[in-house]
C-alpha cells in the first residue's frame, strides 16, 4: 500500500515538476548551438553545453534568464544605445548573477 502510495504520489508530482523552470525548446537550442560556435564547433560540446543550459534552468526562470542574459550580451555595445546595459548598477547586477550561474554551469559541465 506504501508503495502504491508513493509511486502515485510520483507520478502526479512528475508533470509539474517537469514544467518548473522549463525553457523554450528553441531557446535551448540556440544556446547550445551558440556555446559549440564559441568552442569551435566540436561535437563534444554538445553535451556539455546541454549540460550547462539545464545547470542555468536550474537557477533562473526563463524569465530572468532573458533579463539577465540580455544585459551581460549587450554590455559592450558602444555608444548611447550602449549605456542602458553599461551604467544602471541594476543591470550591472544582472549581469554579474548571470555571469557567476554560467560560470558554475560550465563548470560543472566541463565546459572551459
Amino acid at each position: 500500500m506504501k508503495i502504491a502510495r508513493l509511486l502515485l504520489m510520483v507520478l502526479v508530482g512528475a508533470p509539474i515538476s517537469a514544467h518548473a523552470n522549463d525553457f523554450p525548446t528553441a531557446d535551448r537550442v540556440e544556446y547550445v548551438l551558440e556555446c559549440m560556435k564559441n568552442h569551435a564547433g566540436k561535437y563534444e560540446y554538445l553535451y556539455k553545453c546541454s549540460c550547462a543550459i539545464d545547470n542555468i534552468a536550474k537557477g533562473l526562470t526563463f524569465d530572468e534568464y532573458v533579463e539577465t542574459s540580455t544585459a551581460l550580451r549587450n554590455q559592450t555595445l558602444g555608444g548611447p544605445k550602449g549605456a542602458e546595459f553599461r551604467d544602471p548598477d541594476a543591470v550591472k547586477a544582472m549581469a554579474k548573477k548571470y555571469k557567476a550561474i554560467q560560470t558554475g554551469a560550465n563548470k560543472a559541465c566541463y565546459v572551459p
